[in-house]
């Protein structure tokens, strides 16, 4: 072992912990401003809508969960796999601050800051792995980057309530215990690593990843050991110990929490404990074959593993074809072979776009610099290094870091939305490409050059080092947090409206909210309403068909089967105009809802690239674009405040809401073949006024009719402005329609 890793704790080391402590917990506040708005707390992007839905639903049956949710995918509802335990946390921390009885500010309160909370006791931890790993400066260098890097920054901000930073503090404790397992104390450390294990499974659904590092790491090691003929009843002990902790305490967990009785990884089921069973089985198995294989050639025990590990595939697939079923659903998840993923920009592949355009050259511009800056190429530089210091060994925690960084970095690879579980890794490594270079520096005397680095000891370049690291993540951290993903204030104005001004759904709930994807959670927890598809895009492809649909008759379908009584949308949903340079481009989630759909974008296209009548005959340009003129069952109730200019050139509004009716039926007898036309003036809540108009030919025996949305008495502010007038030959008419007539499809005759 070289000197540099004999360093003996300082007495310092506690004064610098608290100075990066409080480095995390200041840049883990950039976004306060943006959570405590004036009068209320606007939680961060979209799940974390949901977090807090579950939250409050905790506390009125804690310590009972649900896996069952009907206020998503209505009116069928879903299973909803993600597990429950950072929820029931908040929801504890919540009734016992409460004492009880805990208001809704408390909560709020309480959800927002706990990611900060969970943030720093993981800046913690990962100074103590890294330390454990290497050396105490190691450990310090590594919790400081950590602290300011923005891809763990941006799930431990206030306000971000989700389990992923849960998940960075369970796996890196049950790591860091795993490790010390190894190393001391094989009974107490195994214990606490499998209890981490555990937890991490009732924590994320994407749990076995944890598992499979430690198995991989398990496996390797039996060979390296069988190898250099080693004992390895250390890892016998540590790993069986581990993997019947976590068992233990998945089946604690279950028996006081919904679970289903099925095998499934997408959620609690019997598939998790039989997982790691299914673990423990196999490093017992690794255990008793290494000991078999003592006396023979050592490659002979990898070959055994080999053909082991496909027979026990085989038998999964033939036997129990659930559990594998199950088992590469959850890698073909993780690694993004499932169709929805690709909508979602957070699980776009590292260094490419939607469009499949690499990224990897573009340094300053690429997701990389954004969450990691300089960092990300130090542990690079650190991977190697490390490998090369230990061409001719390798010790125990040294290996379970190189293994764990190329598997987190696989998968960050695929997704770039596992950059946060990168995180840890990169700050560790480049950490240690910190202590090297550092420490070489300060010793250079090279009889060419004379240099002995200008007389800084190593503490001072490393310093320096820190420094160049340091604050580009700081900055990227901060700018990062002032513009964040969540509700605007436009957007939750008319969410706290849609609440105020709709009938109460009941519990089950009696209607639904017709949108896109996007903002199911926001209207679940700001409106408390059940919505058709929401971000877990479950429901989303009848909300596409919804929203791409030219004939009315065929959307009221979707809404009858959907049983949907609203509609909101906004301006980014459809295709809008943008000047970039010269150049005009069309963007929008248009293209998304069409793929949804099972259309191909270019038929809303004309030769010239812009918008056609096929867009334009669509429910939500109908809707969006030009305000439900002409349809029949479906009227404006209400638009936002926030303006902008449509794809047609017009001032608009963002957000819309409408309301699916029966309509009344105007009918009557004119001259036979006589157009007839109805049409009248609509003034909605932001005393804008349009225009509302259908036109028909009656028939041959003369008879018309009209299906209108628009009442004079409407509850809202977004009524008739004016009665109704139906015009036919020369004559004008007006018409008084009644609420009533509208909601219960009155028909009125007219002659």
């Amino acid at each position: 072992m070289t000197i540099w890793n004999k360093i003996k704790p300082n007495s310092n080391t506690p004064m610098f912990l608290f100075l990066i402590i409080l480095i995390g917990f200041n840049v883990r506040l950039f976004t306060l401003s943006q959570v405590f708005e004036q009068g209320r707390i606007v939680f961060l992007e979209a799940d974390p809508y949901y977090h807090m839905w579950r939250v409050f639903s905790y506390i009125d049956t804690f310590p009972r969960t649900f896996l069952f949710e009907p206020f998503i995918n209505y009116p069928y509802g879903a299973v909803v796999g993600w597990p429950p335990l950072s929820d029931q946390i908040i929801a504890l921390i919540s009734i016992i601050a409460g004492f009880g009885n805990p208001g809704t500010y408390l909560i709020e309160t309480t959800g927002a800051f706990m990611p900060v909370i969970l943030g720093i006791f993981s800046i913690i931890s990962v100074y103590y792995i890294a330390r454990e790993i290497f050396n105490e400066r190691v450990g310090l260098y590594s919790a400081l980057l950590l602290s300011v890097m923005p891809a763990h920054a941006q799930i431990s901000f206030v306000g971000f309530v989700d389990h992923h930073i849960a998940e960075v503090l369970i796996s890196v404790l049950g790591y860091l215990f795993f490790i010390k397992s190894l190393k001391s104390d094989p009974y107490k450390f195994s214990i606490l690593s499998g209890i981490m294990i555990g937890l991490s499974f009732l924590t994320w659904i994407g749990a076995p990843i944890f598992i499979g590092i430690l198995l991989s790491y398990i496996v390797i090691q039996f060979i390296l050991d069988r190898k250099s003929n080693v004992e390895s009843n250390y890892l016998l002990k540590s790993g069986t110990l581990s993997f019947s902790s976590a068992f233990f305490t998945i089946i604690l967990f279950y028996l006081w929490t919904p679970w289903q009785n099925v095998l499934q990884s997408g959620t609690l089921s019997y598939f998790q404990p039989l997982f790691v069973i299914i673990c423990a089985l196999i490093v017992l198995f690794l255990g008793i074959t290494s000991r078999i294989m003592k006396e023979h050639t050592w490659f002979l025990y990898p070959l055994i593993i080999v053909l082991s590990f496909a027979a026990l595939f085989l038998i999964l697939i033939f036997r129990f074809p659930s559990f594998y079923d199950g088992l590469i659903s959850g890698i073909g998840y993780l690694l993004r072979d499932a169709p929805t993923l690709k909508q979602i920009i957070e699980a776009q592949p590292l260094f490419y776009t939607f469009d499949g355009i690499f990224l990897g050259w573009r340094f300053f511009s690429n997701p990389v610099w954004y969450q990691f800056a300089l960092s990300f190429y130090c542990a690079i530089i650190g991977f190697f290094l490390l490998l090369y210091y230990n061409r001719k060994g390798i010790d125990k925690g040294t290996l379970f870091l190189l293994i764990w960084t190329l598997i987190v970095l696989a998968l960050a690879l695929f997704q770039r939305r596992f950059t946060y579980t990168l995180a840890v890794n990169v700050a560790i490594l480049s950490g240690f490409f910190v202590d090297k270079i550092a420490f070489h520096i300060s010793n250079i005397n090279n009889s060419s050059y004379k240099f002995k680095a200008y007389g800084l000891k190593s503490g001072h370049i490393a310093l320096i080092i820190l420094a160049v690291l340091v604050i580009p993540n700081s900055i990227h951290a901060y700018n990062m947090a002032q513009s964040p993903p969540k509700p605007s204030g436009d957007w939750y104005d008319s969410l706290v409206w849609l609440g105020e001004n709709t009938p109460d759904p009941g519990k089950p709930p009696q209607y639904g909210i017709m949108t896109w994807w996007d903002y199911g959670n926001w209207i679940l927890y700001i409106s408390k309403r059940p919505v058709v598809a929401n971000n877990f895009q479950i429901g989303g492809d009848e909300a596409a068909r919804f929203f791409i649909e030219e004939n009315e008759t065929l959307a009221n379908k979707i809404m009858d089967t959907r049983n949907a009584r609203y509609i909101i949308m906004d301006m980014r949903m459809g295709l809008n105009k943008f000047q970039n340079g010269n150049q005009i481009t069309i963007q929008g989630t248009f293209f998304g809802i069409a793929d949804f759909a099972g259309k191909d974008i270019s038929m809303y296209f004309d030769k010239n690239g812009f918008p056609n009548n096929n867009y334009f005959q669509t429910m939500y340009s109908k809707m969006h674009v030009f305000d439900g003129a002409g349809l029949k069952n479906y009227r404006m109730i209400y638009e936002s405040k926030e303006m902008h200019y449509d794809i047609l050139g017009n001032v608009s509004r963002n957000i819309k809401i409408f309301e699916y009716v029966k309509g009344a039926k105007i009918a009557g007898n004119v001259t036979p073949n006589e157009i007839v036309m109805l049409s009248g003036k609509i003034i909605t809540n932001q005393k804008r006024i349009f225009g509302y108009t259908q036109k028909t030919i009656a028939d041959e025996k003369g008879y018309f009719e009209f299906v209108v949305p628009y009442s004079k008495g409407s509850p809202y502010k977004t009524r008739v402005f004016e009665d109704l007038m139906f015009t036919y030959g020369n004559e004008t008419r007006s018409i008084n329609v009644s609420e009533n007539d509208i909601l219960n499809g009155n028909t009125l005759l007219v002659n």
